[in-house]
C-alpha cells in the first residue's frame, strides 16, 4: 500500500516507516529517522517518578544484545538515555538501521512499557488485531527496503493529539 500526504504526493518508505512505527506503537511519542548515523530514534514520554528506576539503561542493551545473538545478527548502534525535567521523563532509544527488525521494534516497546508501567504517556488509541499485524508487516518491510536504500533526509513523526504528524527537518 502507498501512502500519500494530503495534497497527493507520495509518502517516501522512509516516513511510511514513521508512521506505521507510531501508528502500531501508540506508547512512543516520536520516531525520528536520523540520516548522520543512519538509525532510528525512539522516544517515550513518561511521568517523572522517584520510584521509575533507570535500570532499563542497563536491562534494554542486554536485551537486544540476546535477541542479536539469537538471530545471528550484529548491532552497531544501540544508545538508550533518560533526561529528566520537571514532571516529565523522556527515555530516548537509538537503533541503526542496518540491523533492526520489526521483532525488535516490538521488544523495545514491551521492554519499555513493561518498566514504565502506568507512568508512560501515551494515545489510548486502539487498532484492530488485522491492521496491527498489517502495520508489523510494512514495518518489517519498510526496515528491509531502507537496509539498502541511501536516504539524506533527517525526518521526525510525532504524535499529537490522536494524529501522527510528520516532519522533515
Amino acid at each position: 500500500m502507498t501512502m500519500k500526504f494530503k495534497a497527493g504526493e507520495t509518502v517516501s518508505e522512509d516516513m511510511s516507516l514513521l508512521i506505521s512505527i507510531l501508528l502500531r506503537y501508540p506508547e512512543a511519542g516520536s520516531v525520528r529517522y536520523v540520516p548522520q548515523s543512519n538509525a532510528i530514534n525512539f522516544i517515550f514520554l513518561f511521568t517523572n517518578e522517584e520510584d521509575i528506576q533507570e535500570s532499563i539503561l542497563e536491562k534494554l542493551p542486554l536485551a537486544l544484545d540476546v535477541y542479536h545473538r539469537l538471530e545471528e545478527r550484529k548491532m552497531r548502534l544501540c544508545q538508550v538515555e533518560i533526561q529528566r525535567e520537571e514532571g516529565i521523563g523522556k527515555l530516548s532509544i537509538t537503533r541503526d538501521v542496518e540491523s533492526i527488525t520489526q521483532g525488535e521494534v516490538g521488544l523495545i516497546v514491551e521492554m519499555v512499557k513493561g518498566e514504565l508501567g502506568t507512568n508512560i504517556l501515551c494515545d489510548e488509541m486502539e487498532l484492530p488485531e488485522e491492521e496491527m499485524v498489517y502495520q508489523e508487516e510494512m514495518i518489517g518491510h519498510m526496515l528491509d527496503t531502507m537496509r539498502n536504500v541511501e536516504i539524506d533526509k533527517n525526518v521526525i513523526a510525532l504524535r499529537e493529539e490522536g494524529k501522527v504528524l510528520l516532519f522533515k527537518v
